[in-house]
């Protein structure tokens, strides 16, 4: 048989295999629960007439392209980043962590959990942002946390009043978590669209609220507000920004709390500081930075601008020290942040400095316990 009769054969094997591939992965996604689901009509209703929805998509209030285009060799360079890290890149070892002390939690008192996860009480409530305590990525082998010296599990948790969600990326919103948890917690805040995940995960309706930008609930003697930000969602090939995505305020009678959830920089962080007359602590997206994706997250010198924009008095650094998502070091945000910071504080008076407290995983904080340690440093 000559070598042109053979090529067809070929050819139609590589059609074949790739078919299948694509038909495994369409029934992986379809099947897997925790790719989530749909709205419902009622929210379906409420996300097409959302004035930030173009018929199509939700929409960032500036034009934002998440990826930038074109750029072949830094799409390599990430990639070769996240396949072969370097020796240096993540924690040799297991980060040290505190432990998570829950009967020693009062009111005003927060603890980072690491990444975007803050357990926090306040008016008597137990209020926890973007739960996450397995990998980010929807097969066991990807992204998997850092370990820790003291690992907290969701059984660890107490009895959780208000779960906060800000956007449906995997490293914010966790199959696994949700279904553990949602028998403790009472209410779920969440962005247009996102009910529909959690309905799959059998959370029910009645425990589900979701939220447009600048909508607002009170609860007792507290209100919530979800505010926007520059960002991105999905889940799957096909839903790119089909869920809302955003930033939290909290306003207590006693604390004015501020959670960026993910996003890059813009003016609508001055435009917060302003409407709610700034806040008592802030939690800042502060890693998984890069120049490819420089629209939706921001650069800690980013984060620092924002931090002065919203007129925090104190501020904490998240989205770091629990997943390798970019191409710099895992301890390198919260450096950088404070080179800037500590440049902007000292031209500043005493009575306008911020503080910027960076506690330890797990460790409890609260507005008269700042810690301001370089934990990451500690070869020990």
């Amino acid at each position: 048989m000559s070598i042109k009769n053979k090529h067809p054969k070929r050819i139609i094997k590589i059609i074949i295999i790739l078919c299948a591939l694509f038909s495994i992965s369409f029934l992986y996604i379809k099947i897997n629960p925790f790719f989530g689901g749909n709205p419902d009509i009622v929210s379906k209703k409420r996300i097409i007439h959302s004035e930030n929805y173009d018929g199509t998509r939700f929409k960032n209030l500036l034009p934002t392209q998440t990826i930038e285009k074109g750029n072949i060799m830094r799409i390599l360079t990430v990639a070769k980043s996240q396949l072969f890290p370097s020796p240096t890149k993540n924690p040799k070892g297991k980060i040290k962590s505190e432990k998570l002390e829950v009967k020693a939690i009062h009111n005003g008192d927060f603890v980072w959990l690491g990444h975007s996860t803050i357990l926090f009480k306040t008016n008597d409530k137990f209020i926890i942002t973007d739960p996450i305590f397995y990998n980010a990525a929807p097969v066991p082998f990807i992204e998997k946390p850092f370990e820790v010296t003291n690992k907290v599990l969701t059984k660890d948790l107490p009895y959780i009043d208000i779960v906060l969600i800000s956007h449906d990326h995997y490293d914010h919103l966790d199959y696994h978590t949700i279904k553990e948890i949602a028998s403790k917690v009472g209410l779920f805040y969440v962005p247009l669209g996102i009910k529909g995940h959690l309905q799959r995960w059998g959370v029910p309706d009645k425990k589900i609220i979701e939220f447009d930008w600048y909508d607002e609930i009170k609860l007792e003697d507290m209100k919530f507000v979800f505010t926007p930000s520059r960002h991105s969602s999905g889940r799957s090939i096909n839903d790119k920004c089909k869920t809302l995505w955003g930033s939290w305020v909290i306003i207590s009678p006693d604390i004015k709390i501020y959670f960026s959830g993910d996003g890059g920089y813009s003016n609508e962080f001055t435009k917060i500081g302003e409407m709610f007359n700034g806040f008592d602590i802030a939690f800042m997206e502060c890693g998984a930075y890069d120049k490819l994706w420089k629209n939706v997250h921001m650069f800690p010198e980013e984060t620092a601008q924002a931090i002065i924009d919203i007129h925090a008095k104190i501020a904490v650094p998240i989205h770091w020290g629990k997943f390798d998502l970019s191409t710099h070091k895992w301890n390198e945000s919260p450096v950088r942040l404070l080179k800037s910071m500590n440049k902007y504080n000292n031209e500043q008076k005493k009575e306008n400095k911020i503080i910027i407290t960076t506690p330890k995983i797990n460790e409890i904080i609260n507005l008269n316990h700042l810690p301001q340690n370089t934990w990451w440093n500690n070869k020990e």
